[in-house]
Parts: C-alpha cells; sequence; structure tokens
C-alpha cells in the first residue's frame, strides 16, 4: 500500500478556478452577510469529512444554525474538544451531534501499515493516530464517551448517529451497549 496511491486513475486537474468562478457567480447574490456568528439552534455537529456527506441536507439545516465540525472519521480528538469548548463557551452552543456513517474510508485502512509507509517515504511517522474501526456504531459510542469524559466540553446534550450511505437515513446510536 503506498501512501500516494489513489484508486482514481484519471489525470488530476485541480479544481480551484472551479470553485473561484463558483464564487464569483455566489457572490452576486450573497444574502447571508447579517447572519450571526452564534449558531442560532445552539448546535455543534462533528462528522466525518466523506465527501457523499452533505450534512446541511441530511439534517435539513441552513446557513447560521450550526457549528459543523469534520475530519476523517468524525474523529474526537484534541482539536474538537477545543472547538467545542470555544463553540459552546464563546458562542452559546449547548446541543452535539455525532454523526458517523457506513463504508467510511477509516474502516478499510490500516494504522500499522500507513504509518510504516510514511516513515518509509519521508523518513518519520506521524505523531497522530489514524483511529480505524471496525464498526462505526462501536465507534460512535466511543467518541460520545471521549466527550462525556472530558472536563471541557458539557455533553449534557449529546446523541450521536451513524448515517447509512446507501439508504440516507440516520439510526441513533445508544451511549450505553
Amino acid at each position: 500500500m503506498s501512501v500516494t496511491s489513489t484508486d482514481v486513475t484519471e489525470e488530476f486537474i485541480p479544481s480551484a478556478d472551479h470553485l473561484v468562478a463558483h464564487n464569483e457567480r455566489f457572490s452576486g447574490s450573497f444574502q447571508d452577510g447579517e447572519l450571526a456568528v452564534a449558531p442560532t439552534m445552539r448546535l455543534a455537529v462533528v462528522a466525518c469529512m466523506d465527501s457523499r456527506m452533505d450534512i446541511f441536507k441530511i439534517l435539513g439545516l441552513e446557513n447560521g444554525e450550526a457549528h459543523i465540525l469534520r475530519n476523517a472519521g468524525g474523529v474526537i480528538t484534541d482539536d474538537v474538544i477545543r472547538s467545542l469548548c470555544l463553540s459552546q463557551r464563546f458562542l452559546g452552543t449547548q446541543e452535539i451531534v455525532l454523526l458517523h456513517h457506513t463504508d467510511c474510508g477509516l474502516q478499510m485502512v490500516s494504522e500499522d501499515e500507513f504509518k510504516a509507509d510514511l516513515e518509509a517515504e519521508l523518513g518519520i511517522k506521524p505523531r497522530w493516530s489514524l483511529e480505524p474501526f471496525a464498526d462505526p456504531y462501536g465507534d460512535t459510542r466511543q467518541s460520545m464517551q471521549r466527550l462525556i469524559l472530558t472536563p471541557f466540553v458539557d455533553a449534557s446534550y449529546l446523541r450521536g448517529f451513524v448515517y447509512d450511505v446507501t439508504d440516507g437515513r440516520l439510526r441513533e446510536v445508544s451511549q450505553a451497549e
């Protein structure tokens, strides 16, 4: 397994020019300039970065309603805890929703192999953990537990869900099992 390999066989074409052109059209009809910094639903969502997940559509959210934090696997890292702490203490969020999903890329990677490949290629292993997992429900439960145990986040209003990428449904995950 090579760290730089990809399943995409097409030639890479940078998308930034396309994005800038899209932004030019977007800014011509921009109307959200008056939104408050604090999310109106007092909600923070922690989700995986998977490109199949449009968090706003999945949850029926609009701009300005929630903070959306994303990373590979929706892992509760120190940085996610930092962001949630700021979200709660300075911007008034109270509720946290975790949104993991089926068929996650982290279910298909070996941490040891990945780090060994990086070390072979770059001469150094990363200090961070990939946190691969086999079961998205168990992983959601673990993430919930991390938030319950940290003193920096109020997890009084915490719920976890697994989004099924095959049917678009959310399945709630209980904290204890």
